[in-house]
């Protein structure tokens, strides 16, 4: 379906039914670049944990080998596994030809709600299974809850207001749907950094 196309569908149809297909497609993108965030960050945590169990860097986050390549490997499994969901999945930028940039950052809103509640409540339903784990995985379920609790502050607040005015100043520009997830992707990853630090860093 081209563009023109999808614009006399968005025309035609009934206005509650325009806006419930709008919210779940950037719900869909929302969800696939939280697990963007999500994979990045447990691969990268999955390389400084070997990398620190080989002596490369001097992090104390393993005591052993077996523990070092044990954890290290399971948290790249399970960080390639979200990195290849969120690949596979329609991570594009679906914008619509009928809806104003308020309606758009109110869908944006409740998308991040949502998918940051979703990672919040899975973080804190896994951070019983881990307790007796190596404080690795402890970790990892950390980066895990700093996302969805992201995703419902300061992605929300940061995302929000700069997709706004990426909508509002430059809706005319081609390049709009090319920069508009990765901006999102790249405020999340700021947004988990900063709820990180604040919530499990002394």
């Amino acid at each position: 379906m081209d563009d023109q196309e999808l614009t006399i569908q968005e025309l035609a149809e009934p206005e509650a039914k325009r806006l419930f297909r709008l919210f779940r497609r950037i719900t869909g993108t929302t969800l696939y670049v939280g697990l963007l965030v999500v994979g990045t960050a447990l691969v990268s945590l999955a390389i400084v944990v070997l990398l620190d169990g080989f002596d490369v860097l001097e992090v104390g986050l393993t005591r052993s080998t077996g523990e070092m390549l044990g954890s290290g490997l399971v948290i790249a499994v399970f960080g390639a596994f979200a990195l290849g969901v969120a690949v596979e999945g329609p991570i594009r930028a679906l914008r619509t030809r009928t809806g104003s940039e308020i309606e758009m950052v109110l869908i944006r809103v409740g998308s991040l709600l949502l998918v940051g509640g979703i990672l919040l409540v899975v973080g804190r339903f896994i951070e019983k299974y881990v307790e007796d784990l190596p404080s690795t995985f402890g970790i990892a379920n950390d980066i895990l809850v700093a996302t969805g609790v992201a995703g419902l502050t300061a992605t929300l607040v940061l995302g929000a207001v700069a997709l706004w005015g990426l909508r509002r100043f430059y809706a005319d520009r081609p390049w709009l749907d090319l920069i508009e997830l990765p901006v999102l992707y790249s405020l999340w990853v700021i947004g988990t950094l900063i709820v990180f630090n604040v919530m499990f860093v002394d």
